[in-house]
C-alpha cells in the first residue's frame, strides 16, 4: 500500500519506479519480519537485488551472447580496419564503416547489444536511492517507529527551532516546506538523519538522548547490517569502508571476467584494458558517495552477475560445442 501522506519521488519514470520498488521492498521487509521475526533493511536489499537480477536475466543472457558474437567478429573487423589503415580520407572511412556495418548485419549482431542491461541499471539505482532516502514513505511498519519518535519530541520545548535549523543544514536533502508542527514533515526529516545528525541533535538537546534511546536503538537494529549503517555514506574510518572496498574488488573481478582477453595492441583491446582498470575505481567512488545501502545493492548485484556469467558461459560453450 502506498503511503501517500509522506513525500515520495515525483520525478518522471524514476518516481513511478520508486513506488513500484517501494511496494516490493515493503513486501519483502514484512515477509522477513512476519515469518522470521527479522527486521532488516540489509536482508531486504539483498533479496530485492536478487529479485531484480532474476528479472533481468533475459537481458543479461542477450548481453553475454552479443559480447561473444562481437569477440568472434574481431578477426574479420581487424582485416577491414587494416584494409583502410592508411586511408584517412572521408570516402575511405565511410566505406570502412559500411563494410563493418554489413559485417554486423550479416552476423545478426550489434556493438550496442551489450549496453542495454547496463542502461537499465541506472533508473533502478536512482529509484532505489529515493526509496532508501525515505524508507518510512514506503514501508509502513518502519513509519510507525518514526511516528513514535515524533510523539516523544513534539512536547519538548525549543525542539522545533533546532530541527528547522538542522533541516536547513541538509541543503539539497532538506525537506521542502518544512514545518516542525506537521507530523509527516518531521518523519521525513528524521528518515534523512544519519548517525552524525542524530548525534548532533543530542548534543544540541541532551534531554532527547534518553527520551529517544529505545527508538533509535530500534532504528539502528533495522538499518545496521554487519555493523554498517546502510542509511549513512560509508565512513573511511569505520567498518563501512568495506562496502566500497569490496565493490572495487568485485567490480575488478567482474570486469576481468567480462572483458576476457585484453591482449593485443588494437584499439578494442586497449579500450577493454582501460575499462577493466577504471571501472572498479568509478564504482568505488560511486559507492562511497551514496548511502551504504546502495553500495550493498551494487555489491550483491555484482556477485550475482559473476555467478550468472559462469552459468551463461558454460551454457553457451556447451551449445557451441
Amino acid at each position: 500500500m502506498f503511503l501517500v501522506s509522506l513525500t515520495q519521488s515525483t520525478t518522471p519514470i524514476i518516481g513511478q519506479l520508486a513506488q513500484i520498488f517501494g511496494v516490493i521492498i515493503e513486501y519483502i521487509y514484512n515477509f522477513l519480519k512476519n515469518v522470521f521475526g527479522l527486521e532488516s533493511i540489509g536482508m531486504t536489499i539483498i533479496l530485492f537485488t536478487i529479485f531484480t537480477r532474476i528479472l533481468l536475466l533475459p537481458l543479461a543472457f542477450k548481453q553475454q551472447k552479443s559480447m561473444r558474437e562481437m569477440q568472434k567478429l574481431q578477426p574479420e573487423m581487424k582485416k577491414i580496419q587494416d584494409k583502410y589503415k592508411n586511408k584517412k580520407d572521408p570516402e575511405s572511412q565511410q566505406k570502412m564503416q559500411m563494410e563493418i556495418s554489413q559485417l554486423y548485419q550479416k552476423n545478426g549482431t550489434s556493438p550496442f547489444g551489450g549496453c542495454l542491461p547496463m542502461l537499465v541499471q541506472l533508473p533502478i539505482i536512482w529509484a532505489l536511492f529515493y526509496v532508501l532516502r525515505n524508507i518510512p514513505a514506503y514501508i509502513g511498519s518502519v513509519r510507525q517507529i518514526y511516528v513514535g519518535i515524533v510523539a516523544k519530541v513534539s512536547g519538548v520545548a525549543g525542539v522545533g527551532a533546532v530541527l528547522t535549523e538542522m533541516n536547513e543544514g541538509l541543503k539539497a536533502l532538506s525537506v521542502a516546506d518544512f514545518d516542525p508542527a506537521v507530523e509527516n514533515k518531521l518523519i521525513e526529516l528524521f528518515s534523512k538523519f544519519t548517525s552524525e545528525q542524530w548525534n548532533s541533535l543530542f548534543e544540541k538537546m541532551p534531554v532527547l538522548s534518553d527520551l529517544l534511546a529505545d527508538s533509535i536503538s530500534h532504528i539502528q537494529h533495522i538499518y545496521y547490517w554487519l555493523g554498517i549503517n546502510l542509511a549513512d555514506n560509508p565512513n573511511l574510518a569505520s567498518i563501512g569502508v568495506l562496502i566500497p572496498v569490496l565493490n572495487v574488488v568485485a567490480q575488478f573481478f567482474m570486469s576481468k571476467l567480462t572483458m576476457g582477453n585484453t591482449s593485443g595492441n588494437d584499439q578494442a583491446a586497449q579500450t577493454n584494458k582501460t575499462m577493466m582498470y577504471t571501472m572498479p575505481f568509478i564504482t568505488g567512488f560511486f559507492t562511497i558517495s551514496m548511502p551504504a545501502g546502495l553500495g550493498l545493492y551494487w555489491l550483491v548485484g555484482t556477485l550475482f552477475h559473476i555467478g550468472q556469467q559462469f552459468v551463461i558461459n558454460k551454457y553457451l560453450d556447451e551449445k557451441s560445442a
